[in-house]
């Protein structure tokens, strides 16, 4: 090795004792802490990009300030539970017009159920009605009355009669149960009569008693002899419920062979009971009937189509 290459030796170790590195390693050390520095300056360029964004967001949003929590269930909030549907409809007959505080209403299982308060200081009337019922005039004295009517679910209007001017507001009877079934005949559309104008023997005293008497001449002795009751459409539905349609069923639920419409003297709603409106019925239930005779409600077919319960005799 020459002169001048131990001279160049010598001053390269001599910066790099200067450099902090102790001069035993010599020259090996030289890249290594080159690479360092370059690290070192990369790691601290991503730091402060970091920062910068850091800082930008804080600008927009002061510290402290929680963000928005935007969900579905708030931008569309959920409908009524069942439990917030209520059992009992509240109804108030004033002076100035009726009130109903809620939309809907659920039925119980003998029907709907209304607690009705009459503020108009004298005795009136409210009225029930859907495109499958109407309950007629239902008096309600000066106080509070509570009315149960079997009135299928769908869209009604309850109204209050205010000096003979019925102030109306439409409800939605929502059976979330499913208690109301509507009442078919046990024979199908090719198996059914329908007979009309019935006279009713004076003297029958009760609806059923009406029925019975007016149908004996026109059917058999067994369907004669069969229950007579209230159409059930809701499982605890009774004959005491008032409505413009008085009717019954003779038969057992699954086994009803006729459906009967019954009216006092010119066509009320009330007895004395004089005849039977109409009276829809299976063909085997007739005594002259070309079938053979059977127990009622034991033919099968399509169902005939609901109709509404009756009134207290």
């Amino acid at each position: 090795m020459s002169d001048d290459d131990h001279e160049l030796r010598s001053r390269l170790e001599r910066l790099a004792s200067s450099a902090g590195d102790p001069p035993e390693h010599g020259l090996d050390r030289v890249a290594a802490r080159r690479h360092r520095r370059q690290h070192r300056r990369r790691g601290a360029v991503a730091t402060a990009a970091v920062l910068a964004v850091l800082l930008g967001v804080l600008a927009v949003r002061p510290l402290g300030e929680e963000p928005d929590n935007v969900t579905a269930s708030e931008a569309v909030p959920p409908g009524p539970s069942r439990a917030e549907i209520p059992t009992t409809l509240d109804v108030r007959c004033t002076r100035t017009g009726i009130q109903v505080p809620v939309a809907s209403v659920r039925p119980q299982r003998d029907g709907m159920h209304m607690h009705v308060v009459n503020a108009t200081g004298a005795a009136t009337k409210i009225e029930v009605a859907s495109t499958q019922w109407d309950s007629g005039p239902i008096g309600i004295p000066v106080g509070f009355k509570d009315v149960r009517q079997p009135v299928p679910p769908g869209v009604l209007t309850i109204g209050c009669d205010l000096g003979g001017r019925l102030d109306q507001r439409r409800v939605d009877l929502v059976d979330t149960a499913h208690f109301y079934r509507p009442v078919e005949l046990a024979c199908g559309k090719a198996h059914q009569k329908t007979l009309e104008n019935l006279p009713v023997p004076p003297g029958a005293g009760s609806i059923v008693q009406a029925a019975r008497h007016g149908l004996e001449p026109k059917v058999t002795r067994e369907v004669n002899n069969a229950e007579i009751g209230a159409l059930i459409g809701y499982p605890g539905q009774r004959l005491s419920d008032p409505t413009a349609d008085p009717v019954v069923q003779v038969g057992v639920p699954g086994d009803v062979v006729a459906i009967v419409h019954v009216r006092g003297a010119d066509e009320t709603a009330s007895p004395p009971w004089t005849t039977l409106a109409t009276v829809d019925i299976c063909d085997t239930a007739l005594a002259t009937s070309s079938s053979s005779t059977t127990a009622p409600g034991h033919s099968s077919g399509t169902p005939a189509g609901p109709s509404g319960p009756t009134p207290a005799t």
